[in-house]
């Protein structure tokens, strides 16, 4: 039976199985009464109290009728493809008898986008410590999929639901227009913070049915810094964590003594406040997944993880004029570039490993059985020093932001690879998959 993926609490349910929420039309039909708002307890209480009491009143929830001209939910196999419009399902209103697209989950009773549950999707967890730039990074990355990234790959990139496209909004107009950085993520204590939900639509070539198109709902969930200093702290996104296709780690160079010591002395590079150290995300994001189930019989976590280090454009001081970390990858061939990532990898690796004696790289090698190194920059050049929560008067200047993405997506099918020697990327000994 095909499953969805709640995007707020990762609960895991039957698609046919998914209840609805009456949308109060203001008249019924057949003579019906027109349904009132009532208090739904079950989202109020996922939410947190943070929410005012007249929010808390909603749409009724009920099952969908089963049986002898019941609207049956329209279903995708597992994995599906998602092509196509995807007129999705609806239901009728056991009180008013008014239809409804609206599906709600049946753990928090949180409202999918319309066309949520028509297709495939793809949860990628974004973890980073405080002030690695994590809100920076997701903003500059929805910029370039929708721009020079999507017009290699043919692809187009839409917000899901009302939140997300406020947010989206938003982000555009304070990044690019305002040219102010975004603000942090707040912590789970001081309320739910909703995921980010997009719409990846990609060509789908078929030899004997013609061109269509892939459709894959992406669900972002960033991490407050503050909610990684410790295994306890983390606890709170187990279940999120446990439901990731693939995970994003930020590791932010300048809060890494090693780093520090090595950039010229007349540096005028403003240092952010050192946070949690990354060997010990790494180590509890690994804790955590184990205890998931996550792990393999060899001890390692078997969720692909993309470590990337950010703010690649301080460490210029530190790289070969030619190293592939200061230039964009070239997706011209609308494929992934397996030898292009294998650079990039091999050459963090080898920074990696003269940092703090290779203990962040050792750590990360023997804890996770798919793991790629990236290096990366949201903004291109560091915030004035005068006005650090501005972005750089030139706008935002990016480097390889797509890399970590593009190589997950990759992982699961979704992008065409490039033939080459290097397209597997599978290294020898400790690392796993590189």
């Amino acid at each position: 039976m095909t499953s969805v993926v709640c995007p707020y609490c990762f609960d895991r349910s039957p698609a046919a199985k998914l209840p609805y929420r009456c949308q109060m039309s203001p008249t019924g039909v057949r003579g019906g009464k027109p349904c009132t708002a009532e208090l739904d307890t079950v989202w109020a209480e996922f939410i947190g109290p943070a929410v005012p009491p007249a929010l808390k009143m909603r749409g009724p929830v009920f099952a969908a009728a089963r049986g002898i001209g019941s609207r049956i939910p329209r279903q995708l196999p597992l994995g599906g493809s998602g092509v196509g419009g995807g007129g999705g399902s609806r239901a009728d209103c056991p009180a008013c008898g008014v239809s409804t697209p609206v599906r709600v989950c049946r753990r928090c009773h949180s409202d999918f986008p319309s066309d949520y549950c028509d297709q495939d999707t793809r949860i990628i967890a974004l973890l980073g410590p405080k002030g690695s730039g994590k809100s920076t990074y997701v903003s500059v990355l929805v910029n370039e999929l929708r721009g020079r990234v999507g017009r290699a790959y043919g692809a187009s990139l839409t917000p899901m639901g009302g939140e997300t496209q406020r947010r989206d909004r938003e982000m555009a107009e304070d990044l690019y227009d305002r040219l102010r950085l975004p603000e942090a993520t707040r912590p789970a204590a001081l309320g739910f913070n909703d995921p980010l939900l997009y719409r990846l639509s990609l060509p789908l070539r078929r030899r004997l049915r013609g061109d269509g198109s892939r459709h894959t709902a992406l669900v972002f969930f960033d991490a407050a810094g503050e909610d990684l200093s410790s295994a306890e702290a983390m606890d709170r996104y187990t279940t999120y964590l446990a439901a990731a296709d693939g995970i994003i780690m930020l590791v932010d160079p300048l809060q890494m003594r090693a780093v520090r010591d090595r950039l010229p002395v007349d540096s005028e590079l403003p240092l952010p406040v050192v946070e949690t150290p990354p060997q010990q995300i790494a180590g509890d994001l690994a804790a955590q997944l184990r205890a998931r189930g996550r792990g393999s019989s060899r001890g390692r976590v078997t969720t692909p993880v993309a470590v990337a280090v950010t703010k690649t454009d301080s460490l210029s001081p530190l790289l070969d004029p030619h190293s592939p970390l200061l230039r964009n990858a070239d997706h011209s061939a609308g494929a992934l570039d397996g030898e292009d990532r294998l650079a990039v990898h091999e050459e963090l690796r080898s920074l990696l490993d003269g940092w703090d004696s290779g203990s962040l790289l050792r750590q990360l090698e023997r804890d996770f059985a798919q793991l790629s190194l990236f290096g990366l920059s949201a903004l291109g050049s560091p915030p004035p020093a005068h006005a650090p929560a501005d972005a750089p008067k030139s706008g935002p200047q990016p480097l390889r932001v797509e890399d970590p993405l593009l190589w997950l997506l990759g992982l699961g099918g979704l992008l065409p690879q490039a033939p080459g020697p290097a397209r597997a990327g599978r290294r020898t000994g400790a690392g796993g998959e590189a």
